[in-house]
């Protein structure tokens, strides 16, 4: 997110606090600070996920993938990536991108602001996760990071299965998605929680 004030988040601007939830085999936060950046390119894309390497951003050119833990590249689609960080700010971030890319053929867009981030830990996610959307979360967790675009309950979600280690957790999953639904997902999460733990105790 950009330096300097410090920005509303946007279940704050929905007038919904607190941002964090605990309950049962669940947890559920808002990431306020997460920088997100999406790139795109009409070069080659071997040679752009080359380029975003030296930017700390261990790209892939194979949608769905996602490399990286606190630079985290995220592949749409070919020539496409959504880049994430939790420490770096967005000025330091567009800085090394626009030095390392090509402007006549590449873009480099700063969505922070207008994209919302909530972090899911614990057992009973895959659980939950399952219940809004007709992917299979617990055989996905073999398949190590990565992310894919779906709907949650007809919203569209971008999902991001990665290791997480500063809050004692394995693995968790990120949702991206448009700021202007975060209080509608979040309320949906939440109602939806209590069943999701009673299944993660039935399938133990």
């Amino acid at each position: 997110m950009a330096e300097g004030i410090k920005q509303t988040t946007p279940l704050q601007q929905a007038g919904l606090a607190p941002t964090r939830f605990e309950g049962g085999s669940i947890s559920l936060w808002e990431l306020a600070d997460a920088t997100l950046i999406r790139v795109h390119t009409l070069a080659n894309a071997e040679s752009t996920a080359a380029a975003l390497a030296t930017c700390g951003f261990p790209a892939s050119v194979i949608p769905n993938t996602s490399n990286g833990a606190e630079r985290a590249a995220l592949c749409l689609r070919p020539g496409e990536w959504l880049l994430f960080s939790e420490q770096a700010g967005s000025e330091e971030l567009l800085d090394e991108l626009h030095a390392a890319l090509d402007p006549a053929s590449s873009s480099v867009l700063h969505q922070s602001d207008g994209l919302a981030c909530f972090r899911l830990a614990g057992a009973g996610v895959p659980w939950l996760l399952s219940k809004l959307s007709s992917l299979d979360y617990l055989a996905g967790r073999s398949e190590g990071q990565h992310c894919t675009r779906t709907r949650l309950a007809q919203v569209t979600v971008l999902v991001h299965f990665h290791p997480e280690k500063a809050h004692d957790h394995n693995f968790v999953y990120d949702l991206i998605f448009d700021r202007s639904i975060a209080a509608y997902l979040w309320k949906l999460l939440l109602i939806n929680a209590p069943h999701a733990n009673e299944l993660a105790q039935l399938g133990k």
